[in-house]
């Protein structure tokens, strides 16, 4: 992760835990997340990474009829952050005769990372709304209708009220006694540094709402809107503004991930099994992995099937699956190179099954709990696990946050652990599926 990104996702987490804040994750693209301007979503929101959007070229003013221009922003607030650490980047993890990490990154001391919030008020929204139609034959609006793309509006944004330089340092070492961890390139100690110059007035964070168009010139900015509804629905459909589902509980988290499993099931036997092989090869590779993803949105920006070069030239992705794989592509992404590399060892041992009801488990009983905690899991998780792969699990569920012990069966558990189990359990299912169909 970027020292930039790195920032921007600590800053968010902070002002906006769980919320709908999506932090910038690229320097040079802040003059396109002012307010008002317009962005395409490439992936939904979740509760293990947020929803990514990818900037236009254009600003739901550009796309007005001349008028007034709208009133100036309100100013929500002031914030100031000193060493700013992002947890993920951050800690040790210390597993039993496997593997110790340790890390840190975050702004140097003398440096004051100074905020502020900015919004379109809700009476100057609703001023431009009333003298400002929309320009119905603008190339740009009828392009995206055309393509069927939803477009949304940046109505609130975090931005630097100086410029400010940070700077990372940070030192990982690794220690690894069992033979399996040899292939893994997990050896010996890496010292960094790097720094970074912010002017002032740069975009770090953002919120959007989804901009729908009714008719010919009629335009509206909901204050709820969900997944189902469309900036240019078909002509004569009325969409309701109901709030989308929340991440209330466990159960709730599982049937998400049931419904992007299910798209990926409908790939055919050669599909599922070329895309498992392509995976295994990517996975420990952040760039590599970025690379799909970037090829998946970019057919889903064009509107068209795609065939992936790792996949028989027969085999097409729907719209759907891409979007699947995508939402999976996500939570992989959010796990660190080491837990990937993990994972497919777990995945030669096949062992993921065990991972996974262990992972569920765990969640069940801790989803809704927001305080450290005590808790146990029962024996026979981890008993038909031989040494090895006792060994390589509490690896790979400790570098996510959860630490186990073997003298057991009580655990502690802490709420910062949630969005890295999610993304590992969402992950564990889509190898799972994959490994089936092997």
């Amino acid at each position: 992760m970027t020292l930039f990104e790195n920032v921007t996702r600590a800053l968010a987490r902070q002002l906006n835990p769980r919320g709908d804040l999506t932090p910038l994750d690229s320097l040079i693209d802040f003059q396109r997340f002012h307010p008002f301007c317009l962005v395409l979503r490439k992936r939904k929101s979740t509760l293990f990474w947020g929803a990514r959007y990818v900037r236009t070229d254009y600003t739901l003013l550009d796309m007005l009829e001349p008028g007034s221009e709208p009133s100036d922003l309100t100013d929500v607030g002031k914030f100031s952050f000193k060493n700013m650490l992002d947890a993920r980047a951050e800690g040790e993890v210390d597993v039993p005769k496997t593997v110790k990490v340790t890390g840190a990154a975050g702004m140097s001391r003398s440096s004051t990372l100074e905020v502020q919030t900015l919004s379109v008020s809700p009476k100057a929204l609703e001023s431009l709304h009333q003298e400002r139609k929309l320009t119905a034959e603008h190339p740009f609006l009828k392009e995206m209708r055309n393509r069927g793309e939803n477009l949304y509006v940046v109505m609130e944004v975090v931005e630097t009220v100086q410029e400010v330089t940070l700077e990372r340092a940070g030192k990982a070492e690794g220690c690894f006694s069992l033979p399996f961890f040899a292939p893994l390139g997990l050896q010996g100690s890496i010292n960094h540094k790097e720094a970074i110059t912010i002017r002032k007035g740069c975009i770090l964070a953002f919120r959007v709402r989804q901009l729908m168009v009714n008719g010919k010139d009629k335009w509206d900015i909901p204050h709820i809107y969900n997944d189902n509804m469309q900036t240019f629905p078909p002509e004569g459909v009325i969409q309701a503004s109901d709030a989308g589902e929340a991440h209330e509980d466990f159960r709730t988290l599982k049937e998400e991930v049931q419904r992007e499993t299910q798209e990926v099931e409908k790939l055919s036997q050669t599909g599922k099994s070329s895309l498992l092989s392509s995976l295994s090869k990517l996975l420990g590779k952040k760039k590599e992995l970025q690379d799909l993803e970037f090829t998946l949105e970019g057919a889903l920006d064009k509107g068209h099937e795609v065939s992936l070069e790792a996949l028989p030239k027969d085999v097409l992705l729907s719209k759907d699956a891409m979007g699947a794989i995508l939402y999976f592509l996500g939570a992989l992404s959010e796990l660190s190179e080491v837990q990937q590399k993990l994972l497919v060892k777990s995945m030669e041992k096949k062992i993921l099954p065990v991972q996974l009801k262990l992972v569920e488990n765990t969640m069940e009983q801790n989803f809704l709990r927001d305080k450290e905690g005590v808790f146990s899991l029962q024996p026979q998780l981890l008993s038909s696990l031989g040494e090895e792969e006792l060994t390589l699990t509490e690896a790979l569920v400790g570098l996510s946050g959860l630490e186990l012990q073997r003298s057991g069966p009580e655990y502690t558990w802490d709420p910062d652990t949630l969005p890295h189990l999610c993304a590992l359990y969402a992950g564990l299912s889509f190898l799972q599926l994959l490994t089936k169909a092997s």
